[in-house]
Parts: structure tokens; sequence; C-alpha cells
């Protein structure tokens, strides 16, 4: 059998693996309207750290971290502590009062949280957030079915747009029938076999060129800027660089994708191991996507995409059946992300946006699993038997919408991700933050910082002076938190909340 053959079907194992731990994880399902969208609210601490670290870092640690490193060597570090601050902060101050405020409330999404938290009466707390979110995603989960295009590309040279369809398919075949629980069981899976290969990869590469000393002696060779802590850059340019970088991990409270695994823990203690367990992930994950991009880097002289580093390696340092299950480890990446923001966007349009066509229609399906009065379960409702199908469909559609988005000329995963990143944290961080930490946080505060921060994200990063002095975020999520405090003021001192 030839190296390609092997390769291939070890990856279609890996493939048919995942898809079958979905569909198996499809047994333990509840006949409760959050099943579907929130697994029940049962997930255990492994199951939602790990759900959401995967979900969180994507195709974009696998192929655009390791390309910013290629290209920009150590200096590509000082994303870590801004991305140790947004874990931590997440964790430990944002997941256990939103958990315990969605639960007490009953809401599945995070257009039903600020509903809730801010005033059901108004239309517009949930309208604002449905097209910010139904937007910026769409964006984001094209940008992991891009990078599948690439990886099946670099790999089994197959043209691009149908390395995207592939991706989308195996995504499509477990997140349709199982749902959030069989997306954040294949999620573990998956985070696993991403520390694997990001641990695994750049331990080889190192030996295979002859340890540290020799491939730094090598790296200062190419380019001396590699081993800066600026990459070359000086001035405002540094500053810029450096504060962009660390900056990112300011979008963490505000991703919805996110957060639905703080909603969807079983309790407080889940909380607090499932923080150890995806801080320590992060470090593991982060740590060897930045040394391999340098390894790759020294290996590999000049690629003309980056972003292809980590497949291109297979083919050059692993056995064939290995290869495939790396191969697999980076579509498990793009997975876990596009599946849990598919999720979370057909949720949003089947909970919050079609009701809106349903007034005067009674909701009725059951949202627990209690038992009637005669010690049976309740009867399924036709309105839960429709939500259901509904949240498929939406599945579906949305889905095809991001492989449309994905087959674009606009093809660099990086920058794509961090353009949907900066939208989500700045638009919802602030009053996430705000509205769980400070009582005074109002209707009018909230609009005031979603909308200002998604319209600052927008110009700035449309403004080429603006957008090469500083990572759109920062100014975005500043000003955006600023909105926030100011119109719940103004409207608190006016006495009218």
């Amino acid at each position: 059998m030839g190296a390609n053959a092997v390769l291939t079907l070890s990856f279609i194992f890996y493939s048919l693996a995942i898809i079958a731990v979905g569909l198996y994880s499809t047994k333990l399902k509840k006949k409760t309207t959050d099943d579907f969208v929130l697994a029940n609210r049962e997930l255990g601490p492994w199951a939602s750290s790990l759900s959401a670290s995967a979900s969180a870092e994507s195709g974009w640690v696998m192929l655009g971290l390791v390309g910013a490193a290629f290209t920009n060597g150590l200096a590509t570090f000082w994303i870590v502590p801004g991305i140790a601050m947004g874990y931590l902060f997440n964790w430990f101050v944002i997941a256990e009062r939103i958990r315990k405020t969605t639960t007490a409330s009953g809401a599945v999404t995070i257009p039903q949280f600020f509903s809730d938290r801010f005033g059901k009466k108004s239309s517009m707390i949930k309208i604002i957030p449905v097209i910010i979110i139904t937007l910026a995603m769409l964006g984001y989960v094209a940008a992991q079915m891009n990078a599948a295009g690439k990886a099946f590309n670099a790999v089994f040279s197959l043209p691009y747009w149908l390395g995207v369809i592939v991706g989308a398919c195996i995504i499509m075949a477990y997140t349709v029938t199982g749902g959030f629980r069989a997306v954040c069981w294949t999620d573990i899976i998956q985070a696993i076999f991403m520390v694997i290969a990001l641990i695994g990869m750049p331990i080889l590469v190192l030996i295979k060129l002859g340890g540290l000393a020799t491939i730094l002696t090598q790296a200062r060779a190419i380019d001396p800027n590699l081993l800066t802590a600026t990459a070359g850059k000086s001035g405002w340019t540094m500053f810029g660089f450096v504060i962009g970088f660390f900056g990112i991990g300011f979008g963490y409270p505000g991703q919805p994708h996110i957060l639905a695994r703080f909603m969807a823990a079983k309790d407080k203690a889940t909380i607090r191991r499932g923080g150890v367990i995806a801080f320590v992930w992060f470090l593991l994950v982060y740590i060897g996507a930045i040394f391999f991009g340098l390894f790759a880097h020294v290996y590999f002289g000049n690629l003309a995409d980056p972003e292809q580093a980590l497949p291109l390696a297979c083919n050059h340092f692993l056995p064939p059946i290995l290869g495939g299950f790396v191969i697999a480890a980076i579509v498990a990446a793009i997975s876990s992300t596009a599946d849990s923001q598919l999720i979370v966007v057909s949720t949003i349009i089947s909970r919050d946006v079609f009701p809106f066509f349903k007034k005067g229609k009674s909701n009725n399906f059951n949202s627990t699993n209690e038992m009637n009065h005669t010690g049976s379960p309740p009867r399924i409702s036709d309105d839960f038997l429709q939500t259901q199908r509904l949240d498929r469909w939406v599945l579906v559609i949305l889905g095809v919408i991001a492989v449309f988005f994905a087959l674009t000329k606009n093809r660099i995963i990086f920058q794509f991700v961090l353009y949907a990143w900066s939208v989500l944290g700045a638009a919802f961080g602030p009053p996430v933050i705000l509205g769980l930490l400070w009582k005074k946080t109002n209707k009018t505060g909230a609009l005031a910082g979603m909308i200002t921060g998604t319209v600052v994200t927008i110009v700035w990063r449309n403004i080429p002076l603006l957008k090469g002095y500083i990572y759109e975020l920062i100014p975005a999520f500043v000003l955006s938190f600023l909105a926030v405090w100011i119109g719940s003021l103004v409207v608190t001192s006016r006495g009218n909340n």
C-alpha cells in the first residue's frame, strides 16, 4: 500500500471515529429543550474545559498561529500573557456568574441573557446581539472552512474548494444529529489530538534539526529578527505589534461559543476544576504552536503560505499513518470551533428570531425533564418537536452559507479570525462583564456598548492608517466599555432604568 493511501486511510479512520462518537452521544440525549443546545446543562469539568478551549482556539492556532510564528518568530510569544489573562478572567470571574444567572433564568443564548438581565420588554436588546453574532460568526465559521481547504490541499493535493466541502461534511455529520452534546464529546478528543500534535511536532523537528542550539544558529542566519522580542520593529510600529498580540485576550469574555460552555456546566465545582484544566491545555498548545512555527521556518526557509507549515511538515517528518492523525488533529481544531459556532448561531435563530414570527402562538414545549402528575414522562409537544427540527435545518443552511463565504478569495485565516474575534469581543465583552459585575448596568448602556464595539471595530479595521497602528480589538473594547459605563450612568442619573 502506498504512503498516500496509508495517510488517507488513517485520516478517514479518525474522521469516522469522531463522527461515531458524536452519533453515540445522542444515546444520552434528554427530551428537554435545553438538551440540543446546552446538553441539558450537565457538562463535567473535562468536557466543559476542553470543549471551551478547543472551540476557542481552532484552526487559528494549528494553522494561523503557527503561520504567525513562522513569520514573526519568538516575538509571537507576546500573545501568551494576553491569552493567559483572558483564560483566567473568563474561568475565574465570568464563568460561575453566567452559569448561575442563566440557569436561574433558563436562558440558553446570549441574547436571552441580555434580555433577562436588561429588560424583556425591549426587542432591541435581543435584535442587536442576534444580528452581530450571526454576521460575525458566519465569518468565523468560514475561516474554519478556509483552514480545512488549506489543510486538504497541502496534504492530499485536493483542490481548495473540495477541501472546504469535505471539511464541512465532516463537521455537519455529527453536529446536525447530536447537537451540543455531540459537539462537546468530540471536542474532548479533538483537544487531546491538538495537544499531541503541537507538542509532538516541535519535539520531532527539534531532534531532526540537531537540537535547539543548532536551530537558533540557523534562525539567526536566516533572519536575526526571528529571535528578537519585537520581530525587528521599532517605535510606534513595535508598540502596536506588541499591544496587538497582547490584547487578543480581551476578546474572551465576549465569545458566545465559549460562554455557552459556562452556561452548560453542571455546577460550581465543575467551573473551578475546568478552569485549571483549560489553563494547562492553553499553555501546552500555544507554546508548542509558536516553537513549531519558528522551527518550521528554519526547516522550510520561505513558504508561499506559512499557514500551511504544519500540514506540509507531516509529509516531511512523519510516517503516513501518523501523518494522517496529525492532519486529523488539524481538522479537529477546525471542527471544534466551526461546530460550536454553528450550534450557537442556529440556536439564536431558532430560539430568538423564529419566535418573532410566532407571536400569539403557544410555546408550551417542556424545558425540563420533570414527571407529570401520572408519574410518567410528560408528552413531547408539537412545539418541542418543531423546535428540534428547526435547530437542525438552520444548522444545515448556515453550514452552506459558511462554505460559500469560505470559497471567496480572502484566505488568510489568522487575519480573518481576528476580525470576527474583535467584533464579538468588543461588542459583547464589556456588556457581559459589567452586566455580571455591576448592578447599575442597564439596557441603554448595554446597547451603547454593543453598537460602539461593533462600529469601532469595523471602522478601525477598514482605515489603513489605524489598522496598521494597533489591533482593532483594543480601542474597540475600551470604547465599548466606556459606552456601557457612561450610558448606564446617564440613564440612572435621570431615574430611568
